[in-house]
């Protein structure tokens, strides 16, 4: 199995007929169109039509086959990437000294949290000292750092020097604090996201969603036969 990140981006003209077709989706819907792919969780930026899932498949064609059929609306990136204890695996060399727990990657937001997305990218000369210091982290160390945030998962793209990380917090200090501890050797954006179940709640409490569902299924039913007999 492989841990792929995939970003995407709705295309202007495809905004509302893309945003109205996923808020009508159902979590039996998403597993019925990605057979063979394990979505581990999903974040949406409405603000701007973009947003990052974390998946895991056997092989990159079922991927491949699910994104399909997205991408006559959005463009659509994907990459093969790491978790923590597998990039601390590969920097040290061996077994990381402790493993963390990435049962909490789909959670929803607590009380009084937003969720945040977070992308990192080390500066070209701080790279190698970047990983080392990530890799060389204790438990406490990583729990410490973090402070009073609520990291749900992190990622890391080992070769480009980059990654991403999903967290709760209840303040932009708060967020703003953990990005701080790293800000010598990184630059880190920050951006707010909405789960599936926020999204979609979003998207069909809006007046007019019945009416653009409507026209959404009109555009996508297959045209009707042309009868060849005089």
């Amino acid at each position: 199995m492989t841990l792929y990140l995939l970003e995407w981006k709705i295309m202007d003209q495809s905004r509302v007929p893309c945003f109205t077709y996923f808020g009508s989706m159902t979590p039996a819907d998403d597993a019925a169109e990605s057979p063979g792919v394990e979505m581990l969780g999903r974040w949406s930026n409405v603000g701007n039509a973009s947003g990052a899932c974390i998946c895991r498949a056997v092989n990159y064609t079922a991927v491949s086959s699910w994104i399909y059929n997205w991408a006559p609306m959005a463009d659509i990136s994907i990459k093969p990437i790491c978790d923590d204890n597998v990039a601390r695996k590969i920097i040290s060399g061996g077994e990381p000294n402790y493993m963390v727990n990435y049962s909490h990657v789909g959670d929803e937001p607590e009380e009084g949290e937003t969720l945040f997305m977070i992308h990192y990218k080390f500066h070209q000369d701080k790279k190698m000292d970047g990983y080392r210091a990530f890799a060389g982290l204790s438990q406490e160390q990583d729990e410490l750092d973090s402070g009073a945030c609520r990291p749900l998962g992190r990622w890391h793209d080992i070769g480009g020097g980059c990654g991403m990380a999903i967290a709760g917090a209840k303040s932009e200090e708060d967020i703003f604090k953990w990005a701080f501890n790293w800000t010598e050797i990184c630059d880190c954006q920050v951006v707010p996201v909405l789960t599936d179940k926020q999204s979609r709640e979003v998207i069909r409490g809006k007046p007019d969603f019945e009416q653009k569902l409507e026209l959404v299924k009109k555009s996508m039913a297959p045209p009707s036969k042309i009868s060849l007999c005089c």
